[in-house]
């Protein structure tokens, strides 16, 4: 070998011509390949007949040269290298060793480089002049190489040697050439040529863009699976195999198509964690009252987004490896529009004006009272219905505290069960209780409730009549009677009275009836005045009182006076029993505190008296209550009860019958009695009259018992006022 660079002679003919003067450094490492082949030791008898193959790679090994001469000058036949590998390969066409004819038959192809698993192999841009003299120095290289396998399978590995941790040349990805870079190198190159996390997606909402970065879902070159297919780009099969796939990869290049990868998952969810603010529920309207003040709130639609195509749409964007570094994916929402709308809300506060006007009315009979539509509001309330309307409601249970008044007025206390006890204190019997009658403040409220809200279908405003309870006594009948048969009130009276020294305070008039109360009078037996009463003494009680004497009044003029509105009273109860009656007298003049033509006066006045009597003949014990109340302003009452067995008896009165009247008059007196001018009335005036009543009486028949006309002559009694002088 010499280190002077071989100098073809320019007059010797080459395949493709005469060659340029100037020696390109490719001839000498053609010379060097051919020095190389020199040193070759020489074929064994086995080895012979590659002979004709190694005569064949060194014509392959020369026509790189003239054509890179020949395409440096005039850039004509650019496949002359092509061409020269073809021309060898043919001559190599013939009997061979194994590894010789799968030689010649591989170059015959020129097959290119086997297929890379990663990506598809496309060809690679057209080099420029320096590449292509890199690719013939291969061919011429390779060539070389080949006489060397052709001789002996030691050059190739040798071969291999020196690319062992380097790719081999002609290999690209996409426009980067990795020839002869180790590992590191490549990976290097790559990720500077294609840096693929650099990006973003862009989610346009209806509210505005929002950025997903590419590294956000890890998008970057696969570097490792390219730097892995370049690094065995050529490398694959037999030793002929190999030596083919070389040569065509140096002759045509391997171009392996960048490839990207990235975390689908994570861009499904960096695209949803995006997207799911913008989906918001929506708001309904609100309406409800405060303090009988309206307070309403507005609806609000919400969103909903689907992120799948949003996902989809940024997939398939941003997969290519030419995809841009800022992809727009238009994200549409869809409205969720309020179940309770703001026109729900206006309709409510429109019925509920209407449900409020006005006030109410609320009626017991003929007295009514009205409740303020001031009031009402404060009743008022909103219901939602599952579509979505609203309602005005009354609640019921706050109606109650306004109507105090008419709870009042409704009242009727019940009247519990009394025993009946005569005077020896042993119960006669039980007078039965009665239901008293109450508001019903429940069902009331309800109908004042109902009738507002039905004002919303209706205008009709009608008063609301209130509902009436029954009041229940706190002894009832059924349970009194366990211990005493039940009676019957058989006739009653009540008289008032003005408490004054004219009864002595009402004394004179309370102690028969507390003497009397608790009588029993047996079947047959006949009721006396005097006798029940008994003595008129002050240590009794009894003090002195009214009498008329004469044709004047005399105010405290007899002891017991006054007595006869006791007796009076007693006497209508009887009379109203329906009772045989006795002895009976009316007084002299009418007084109007009595029933007309019913009265009956009582008095004993040396060895005259006037009684009153009457006989129980209903067959079954009577018992005489006599009862003391005292009013307001100055008035007292007397009552007296009959108690007994009812035998189906009814009793009627005729209306007073009044005749033969003579009207009375006021007459004045001047007295010395009195101060000067000071006006005093003595006397009150009464008619003169004939009064004629009728009673009768039937059995539960109506067979008649009694029939009777009390009859009452009253005189003339003119009104007197004395007046001082």
């Amino acid at each position: 070998m010499t280190d002077t660079p071989h100098v073809t002679d320019p007059t010797e003919p080459t395949a493709s011509g005469p060659i340029e003067a100037a020696v390109d450094p490719q001839d000498a490492a053609a010379e060097a390949i051919s020095e190389h082949a020199a040193d070759v030791p020489e074929p064994t008898a086995d080895q012979t007949s590659a002979a004709p193959a190694a005569e064949a790679v060194d014509a392959a090994a020369a026509a790189p040269v003239a054509a890179s001469v020949e395409a440096e000058s005039a850039e004509a036949r650019p496949n002359a290298a092509a061409e020269a590998v073809e021309d060898a390969a043919r001559a190599l066409d013939g009997p061979a060793a194994d590894s010789g004819e799968a030689l010649a038959a591989a170059i015959a192809t020129v097959e290119p480089a086997e297929a890379v698993p990663v990506e598809t192999v496309v060809p690679s841009p057209a080099p420029h002049r320096r590449r292509r003299r890199v690719g013939l120095f291969a061919i011429a290289f390779v060539l070389g190489l080949a006489v060397v396998i052709g001789a002996s399978g030691a050059g190739l590995a040798a071969w291999d040697a020196g690319y062992a941790l380097r790719v081999l040349p002609g290999v690209h990805v996409g426009s980067v050439d990795l020839s002869g870079l180790d590992r590191a190198g490549a990976a290097a190159a790559l990720q500077a040529a294609y840096p693929y996390g650099q990006g973003e997606v862009v989610l346009r909402t209806p509210g505005g863009d929002i950025s997903v970065p590419y590294s956000a879902f890890g998008r970057r070159a696969d570097v490792d699976a390219l730097v892995d297919a370049a690094m065995t780009s050529g490398r694959g099969g037999d030793l002929a195999h190999r030596v083919v796939s070389q040569l065509g990869q140096a002759v045509h290049g391997v171009s392996l198509t960048p490839h990207v990868l990235l975390d689908q998952q994570a861009l499904a969810a960096a695209v949803t964690a995006a997207l799911t603010p913008l989906a918001t529920n929506p708001v309904d309207a609100t309406i409800s009252m405060s303090a009988g003040s309206l307070v309403t709130t507005p609806a609000r639609d919400g969103s909903a987004v689907d992120p799948a195509p949003a996902i989809a749409a940024a997939l398939a964007a941003v997969q290519p490896a030419d995809a841009p570094a800022r992809v727009v994916v238009p994200v549409a929402t869809t409205p969720i529009a309020p179940t309770v709308t703001d026109s729900a809300v206006r309709i409510a506060i429109y019925n509920a004006g209407v449900v409020s006007r006005g006030g109410v009315k609320v009626a017991f009979g003929k007295t009514s009272w009205t409740i303020r539509e001031s009031t009402i509001r404060t009743w008022l309330g909103f219901a939602v219905a599952a579509d979505g309307s609203i309602a005005p409601t009354i609640d019921a249970t706050k109606i109650p505290r306004s109507l105090k008044s008419v709870a009042k007025a409704v009242l009727s206390p019940a009247r519990s069960a009394v025993f009946l006890h005569a005077k020896s204190g042993r119960i006669f019997g039980v007078a039965a209780s009665a239901d008293g009658k109450q508001l019903d403040l429940a069902a009331t409220s309800q109908r004042i409730a109902d009738s507002l809200l039905a004002r919303m279908s209706s205008s009709a405003a009608a008063a609301v009549k209130v509902a009436v309870a029954p009041l229940p006594p706190k002894l009832t009948t059924e349970q009194a009677k366990q211990k005493a048969p039940v009676m019957t009130m058989l006739g009653t009276w009540t008289t008032w009275f003005p408490i004054s020294d004219h009864n002595f305070f009402g004394a004179n008039i309370w102690i028969p009836a507390r003497t009397i109360n608790g009588t029993v009078l047996g079947a047959g037996q006949t009721f006396d005045w005097w006798n029940s009463v008994g003595d008129v003494t002050p240590s009794r009680g009894f003090g002195p009182g009214g009498v008329i004497r004469g044709n004047h009044t005399d105010p405290t003029g007899a002891l017991g006076g006054g007595m006869c509105s006791s007796s009076t009273t007693l006497f209508n109860a009887a009379l109203r029993a329906g009772l045989t009656m006795g002895a009976r007298g009316n007084h002299r003049y009418y007084i109007n505190r009595y029933p007309l033509g019913l009265d009956a006066t009582v008095w004993k006045m040396g060895g005259a008296v006037q009684d009153m009597s009457f006989t129980n003949d209903t067959g079954h014990p009577i018992l005489i209550l006599g009862i003391k109340t005292v009013g307001s302003g100055g008035r007292g009452y007397v009552t007296y009860q009959l108690w007994g067995t009812p035998d189906g008896r009814t009793v009627s009165l005729s209306a007073p019958s009044v005749s033969n009247v003579v009207k009375a008059t006021t007459n004045t007196q001047t007295v010395g009695t009195l101060p000067h001018g000071v006006r005093q009335q003595t006397e009150f005036p009464s008619n003169e009259m004939d009064v004629a009543v009728t009673r009768v009486v039937r059995d539960k028949n109506g067979r008649v018992v009694h029939a009777e006309v009390w009859r009452s002559h009253y005189v003339l009694w003119n009104g007197i006022i004395q007046i001082g002088r």
